[in-house]
Formats: structure tokens, C-alpha cells, sequence
């Protein structure tokens, strides 16, 4: 898409950054995915951190935090031999909530229930796009949605 504005120097640092920087292969699938919740009714929690984790010999594993208003969010993301994930995550303030993992299809999405100090798991989750629903403990709450993240 050009503009009558577009001079023949703006073309070629479009066509340069095109060629170095193409947007992801799954942008598409990234959007699509994103977009399914615009009329869901969430307060949106904030990455507020990300970094590799202790794990054991031959394990690799990253925790990440997510921040909102009401809750906190940390999960621990643990690679399995079998090229899939687990994912140990834990609510603060702790309570038994249902904890949703949204995964794009053909997997679809995933609940369980936290346990009442917040703790929850999610086993052989394959990688891939995925997002975190808390569901609330009454309807007058918002969920809490986390970005979404790369597992």
C-alpha cells in the first residue's frame, strides 16, 4: 500500500524493512487469537516480569509475572522431554479460582481449579500462542486475561 505522500526514498526504506524485519510467519494467527476476547469483560493484567527459572539438571524453565489491580499472576513454564510444556502457576491473594488456559485451536482451551493458596497446573501443554483467564469468585469481578505469551 503506497500514498500519493510516498516518495521514491520512502519506498525504499519500506521495501529495506520488509526485507530485514518481516512480521512474524504466525501474525495472523496472533491477531485472530487476541481478537476472540474483545467482548470479553476483563481487567487486562501487565507482564511485569519475565526470566529464566532454577530447574533441574536437564530442565529448562522460565517464570513469568503478570500484575493487575486485583490479582497477581506467576507461572513457571517448564520445558518436558516430550516437546511439550508444564505450566505451574500460583494466584496472589491465593484463593480456588477456575484458572483458564486458552490455546488456539485444534487444542482449545483448558480449566482447572486453583487450589486455596492459589496454586494451579497445567501438564502437556503442547508449545504455541497461549493465554491465562482467572475467572472471578462472583459475577460482579472482571476476569483477570494476561497478554498472551509464546510457551
Amino acid at each position: 500500500m503506497t500514498s500519493p505522500d510516498f516518495d521514491d526514498i520512502d519506498r525504499d526504506i519500506l521495501a529495506r524493512i520488509a526485507h530485514d524485519d518481516p512480521p512474524p510467519a504466525d501474525l495472523d494467527e496472533r491477531v485472530l487469537f487476541a481478537l476472540a476476547l474483545t467482548d470479553l469483560e476483563a481487567e487486562v493484567a501487565r507482564l511485569a516480569a519475565a526470566e529464566p527459572a532454577l530447574a533441574r539438571a536437564g530442565e529448562q524453565a522460565r517464570t513469568v509475572t503478570f500484575d493487575a489491580s486485583s490479582r497477581t499472576v506467576m507461572i513457571t513454564i517448564v520445558e518436558r522431554a516430550d516437546n511439550l510444556v508444564r505450566v505451574d502457576g500460583w494466584l496472589a491473594p491465593g484463593a480456588a479460582l477456575v484458572v483458564e488456559l486458552r490455546l488456539p485451536e485444534p487444542a482449545g482451551p483448558r480449566t482447572v481449579t486453583a487450589d486455596e493458596t492459589g496454586r494451579f497446573v497445567f501438564d502437556e501443554v503442547p508449545h504455541g500462542l497461549a493465554q491465562l483467564l482467572i475467572h472471578p469468585p462472583d459475577s460482579g469481578t472482571p476476569r483477570v486475561v494476561t497478554p498472551s505469551l509464546l510457551l
